[in-house]
């Protein structure tokens, strides 16, 4: 059974999901308006809780977690030291850090600081630390990052959010739905929609949002200790996976998996495939 846990992490309640024993992974979901732990790892918990003992944890101002006091957005970056003291309130080494999305970058920077903490990373399918092409190229990713990430209609209704969630995966069960329709409900209660829809231009001008990973990524990935898997979708219009390879090029000890008949949760819709790769790793 999938378990719900809190712990107080410098005064913020926060919310995290376990199953399972023996060595720890925890599993960093990216963003938007939803995004939770158990929701984005729902088939990580079913596929290795029977040798790992998997944790997904809520970053702030996502699912049963705190929001800010301001109800300000805290971006990437400013989820990095709240996971850290998560790892630590927990007490776990050796640890492996899967990322998604967003939470591919908080997984990269708690590596690169925080080596003694992470023996291993999986990054997944994830823009927000991937290279852009730095020429025409980059216009179309940036398209459609615009259409998938456009917060400025009303916030859609539960029976819309499921619907979109069963074009966005390609396979949507439910055990999917069930964690999906959970999400939604704590999203929508707690006002998280607004939330979008007032974000910080870095946030939304995507040629602003890619500093970030230029600042706090690139120049530390020679130094990066970790054993690296990087697991791309290729079917993403949103992140292609050239940019994924030019992201496994510039980290040495990586290998770099490319999965077919998959979005951008690559990991939900390749879960089978995905779970080996890490089972193996």
């Amino acid at each position: 059974m999938i378990t719900e846990h809190h712990v107080s992490i410098d005064g913020m309640t926060t919310t995290y999901h376990e199953k399972g024993a023996g060595k720890p992974i925890l599993c960093l979901h990216g963003a938007g308006f939803g995004s939770e732990g158990k929701a984005s790892y729902v088939r990580q918990f079913e596929g290795l809780s029977d040798q790992f003992r998997v944790i997904a944890v809520d970053q702030l101002h996502f699912g049963g977690t705190d929001y800010p006091s301001d109800r300000k957005y805290i971006n990437r970056l400013g989820r990095v030291s709240h996971v850290i003291g998560f790892i630590e309130a927990l007490g776990l080494r050796d640890l492996t850090l899967v990322g998604n999305s967003e939470g591919a970058f908080v997984a990269a920077r708690i590596a690169i600081i925080r080596p003694d903490l992470v023996s291993k990373l999986v990054l997944l399918t994830a823009s927000s630390v991937s290279p852009a092409f730095g020429d025409d190229r980059d216009e179309a990713w940036m398209q459609a990052c615009r259409q998938a990430y456009d917060f400025s209609g009303r916030m859609p209704s539960e029976t819309e959010y499921i619907a979109e969630c069963q074009k966005a995966y390609r396979s949507y069960e439910k055990d999917l739905e069930d964690a999906s329709r959970q999400a939604y409900r704590r999203a929508a209660a707690r006002g998280q929609y607004e939330m979008w829809q007032n974000l910080p231009e870095e946030e939304t001008n995507l040629r602003l949002y890619v500093l970030l990973q230029q600042r706090h990524i690139f120049p530390y990935l020679d130094q990066l200790q970790a054993q690296t898997l990087i697991i791309w979708s290729k079917n993403d219009p949103t992140v292609p996976p050239e940019r994924g390879l030019m992201l496994a090029k510039l980290i040495k000890k990586s290998d770099f998996h490319l999965l077919s008949d998959a979005g951008h949760s690559v990991h939900i819709d390749q879960s089978e495939a995905v779970n080996r790769l890490i089972r193996h790793f």
